[in-house]
Parts: structure tokens; C-alpha cells; sequence
């Protein structure tokens, strides 16, 4: 049965809900599974947490609950999120704005969202672009999906956006891709 489950482990086939699962039917999946695959399997959880396009990050979840769960060191798991989301935040960025770039507007809400649930894990100071307006297109397409008000207030800050920017976008968030617009126009 311990080769089965690393073998369903290796191949991401096993996630939390079924190892929750197999505790209570008091199975000592701790004692099958070494250390390092348990923390492979949390590492793989988180980074489907941040990649689940939802923005949400459940801190009891992920600190404590999938720590004691998987019998992993607390503190050494806290890091390996700290980690995950660091990395996460800045790729995020670049992908929501490559997603911007091929009019893919849901993807952009998505990628969003992950990068929301990678700040909610280690908050961000403002990320930096070089093209501002990218940033406030992102914004308003984040803005056109009816967002929880405390995510769009958070992206607001983590884009760098200015209150009065922000009360200007919302005015003329049906305009989004103005400078994709501008883009496409090639001189051959």
C-alpha cells in the first residue's frame, strides 16, 4: 500500500481531501509516506492554492491544519509558502499582463486572483511595470468582474494605482485595451 501511495503522491493523484480521507479510516499514512514526499505534497498543495484562480488563501488551512495533517514541521511548511508566494507574485504580474497583451480578459481575472492569494500569503509592497497603462488596463478589467471590495482596493495598491485614477478607470472601465489598440497598429 506504500508504494501505491507514493506512486499516487509522484504522479498528483493524491490531494488533501482523499489524505484526510485516509486518517479516518485510521490509516498511518505518515508512517508509509517519508518526510520529504509529505513535503512535496504540501508544496504541490500550496502552489495549487495560489494557482486556483479563486484569490483566496486560508491561513489556518495552510499553516496549520494541512502541516498537521501531512505530520510536517509547521515553521519549515510557513516557509516553503513564504517562498512559493514570493515567487509566485512577480510571475503572476508578468502573466496577467501577457494574458492582457492576447485579450484573454478571464485569464486576466484569474491570474489576478493569484496573485491576490500570493499577497494575502506575504504582502507585497507595489509591484513595478514599465507600462503604466497595462497596469490600469489590468485594473479595469479586474474592476469590470464586480471583485469583493477589499481584493480591488488591495490590487488597486499592489498595480501602484492612485484613489484618483482609480475613480476615473471606474468611470471608463467599458474602454479597457486602449493601449493593446495602439499596439496592433504596425507600418510595414
Amino acid at each position: 500500500m506504500a508504494a501505491a501511495l507514493e506512486t499516487a503522491i509522484n504522479r498528483g493523484r493524491l490531494n488533501m481531501k482523499q489524505i484526510r480521507e485516509l486518517k479516518e479510516a485510521s490509516i498511518d499514512f505518515n508512517s508509509m509516506i517519508s518526510e520529504k514526499l509529505r513535503e512535496n505534497l504540501h508544496k504541490k498543495t500550496v502552489d495549487e492554492i495560489f494557482s486556483s484562480g479563486t484569490g483566496e488563501f486560508d491561513e489556518e488551512e495552510v499553516y496549520e491544519k494541512i502541516p498537521i495533517d501531512l505530520n510536517i514541521n509547521a515553521e519549515k511548511a510557513k516557509g516553503v509558502v513564504h517562498e512559493l508566494a514570493r515567487s509566485r507574485l512577480s510571475n503572476s504580474l508578468i502573466q496577467a499582463v501577457a494574458l492582457l497583451r492576447q485579450r484573454n480578459q478571464q485569464g486576466v481575472v484569474s491570474t489576478l486572483n493569484d496573485l491576490l492569494a500570493c499577497d494575502k500569503a506575504v504582502p507585497s509592497e507595489p509591484l513595478t511595470w514599465e507600462v503604466p497603462e497595462e497596469l490600469a488596463d489590468l485594473y479595469t478589467i479586474y474592476m469590470k468582474n464586480n471583485p469583493a471590495p477589499e481584493k480591488l482596493c488591495r490590487l488597486q495598491y499592489l498595480l501602484g494605482i492612485s484613489d484618483s485614477t482609480a475613480t476615473a478607470l471606474g468611470e471608463t472601465k467599458d474602454s479597457v485595451f486602449s493601449v493593446g489598440a495602439e499596439e496592433e497598429k504596425f507600418v510595414f
